[in-house]
């Protein structure tokens, strides 16, 4: 396995340090990448750093990741479902194969803290495949992590030498503490592209969404924990991101001060460069113009919409596949320096476009590094310290790992990223 690079924050005091990762589920291939990632997000790192070092001295760095020990087994396990082998366990990495559905697969290692497990192909090859595809003859379940390990995707951070003691970094808990994932969203069969509308002609297409309860998060990240149901009333969602055509129609009435750039002054391209105080100002105007409750979406909505009635990773399966979105290396269309036209990719199964990839989507909610405490309403999750607020989706900049649809970022809501834009929503919450 290839380590890569996180951004941890280094609490000392005395001869004692501990590092927390600062950006839970996010990685860099390298230590450049890493320490441009550290320069341009010095600011809202700092004030996690005021909000947490309690007299210690706190430094952000960049860690290299320690390789996830294997437990070597011998074991033959049922293939549930067909599914790519991945040279390295992360959904990310180069595809080296595939397990057949119905068929037999010869298990020899177990990815410590993982669902990883390492397989033995036919011709020889060795990869890695996620434990929910296979299952223990016998076993009414798919392969669940070791006793006693979190279930992510990637293992958390770990420092080779530093002053003092090594930093550690929190644990992710045992899955057995967590509530089972429901077989699939309770929420009714929906066909949303026949009923979408418009409230002016500048205004975002909308497309109602029914009400329904569904699992929320997932075991691939600690930020994604713990997984728990939610119920979501009703709601309208923007059918595509914003585009630049429909910011510019605010930006022309005084309602929005910022104007993005774009390539080419193409104005069916999602808006970009957005901070959250500009996706803010969006929807008040649209609320001003319109008469109507517009707003930014809710975390649990936006997953949700993005879930469409599915448990899978995407919307479309586990696997990412080609050409599905937009993100570094889905395949299909694809810009270097900006995302996509918007509708280039398939829709969800209900009607709405680039939920995943293109560029991220700014929601209500602040963030929170875990989901203990999360509402089950649907509701906003705020703090009256939200130095911080999330993004969902990933965008075209991301690799695959970071577009699923319980993926989540955040960012200081007063500054810009080209990679964060928004979505709007519509209804009382």
């Amino acid at each position: 396995m290839t380590p890569g690079f996180v951004i941890a924050i280094l609490f000392c005091a005395g001869g004692s340090c501990e590092a927390v990762q600062a950006e839970p589920g996010t990685k860099y291939t390298t230590i450049e990448s890493c320490r441009d990632a550290l320069a341009a997000k010095a600011a809202t790192l700092q004030k996690t750093v005021e909000e947490r070092k309690d007299g210690r001295q706190a430094t952000p760095i960049c860690l290299q990741e320690a390789p996830q020990p294997i437990t070597e087994v011998e074991s033959v396990y049922d293939v549930l479902d067909t599914s790519i082998v991945h040279a390295e366990p992360r959904v990310d990495s180069d595809y080296v194969g595939s397990v057949e559905s119905g068929q037999h697969a010869l298990v020899t290692g177990l990815v410590t803290g993982t669902s990883w497990l390492r397989v033995l192909l036919p011709d020889g090859t060795t990869g890695f495949v996620f434990g929910d595809h296979l299952r223990k003859p016998g076993s009414s379940a798919a392969a669940a992590p070791m006793s006693g390990a979190g279930s992510a995707t990637t293992p958390p951070p770990s420092v080779a030498a530093v002053p003092g003691p090594a930093p550690r970094l929190p644990r992710p808990s045992s899955p057995a503490q967590e509530p089972a994932p429901a077989a699939a969203i309770e929420a009714p069969a929906h066909h949303a592209q026949t009923s979408e509308f418009r409230d002016c002609s500048n205004c975002p297409t909308m497309v109602p969404l029914p009400g329904g309860t569904f699992v929320m998060g997932s075991r691939a990240d600690p930020s994604e924990r713990p997984e728990h149901r939610v119920t979501v009333p009703p709601f309208a969602l923007g059918k595509f991101k914003v585009t630049v055509a429909e910011w510019n129609a605010c930006a022309a009435d005084g309602g929005c001060e910022y104007k993005p750039p774009t390539e080419d002054n193409a104005e069916d391209r999602p808006a970009m460069n957005l901070s959250w105080e500009d996706a803010s100002q969006y929807v008040q105007w649209l609320r001003k113009v319109t008469g109507k409750p517009y707003r930014l979406p809710t975390e649990a909505e936006w997953e949700y919409a993005a879930r469409a009635g599915t448990r899978t990773r995407y919307s479309w399966g586990d696997q990412v596949g080609t050409g599905n979105a937009d993100c570094e290396g889905c395949g299909g269309p694809r810009e270097a320096r900006s995302p996509t036209k918007l509708g280039a990719f398939p829709a969800n199964p209900w009607g709405l476009f680039g939920m995943e990839g293109g560029i991220a989507e700014w929601v209500e909610d602040c963030w929170h590094a875990s989901y203990k405490g999360a509402p089950a309403d649907g509701s906003a999750w705020r703090s009256s310290k939200c130095s911080s607020n999330v993004l969902r989706g990933g965008s075209w900049e991301s690799p695959p790992a970071d577009i699923t649809v319980s993926s989540r970022n955040f960012y200081d809501p007063t500054v810009r990223y080209p990679a964060n834009g928004m979505r709007v929503a519509l209804g009382s919450h």
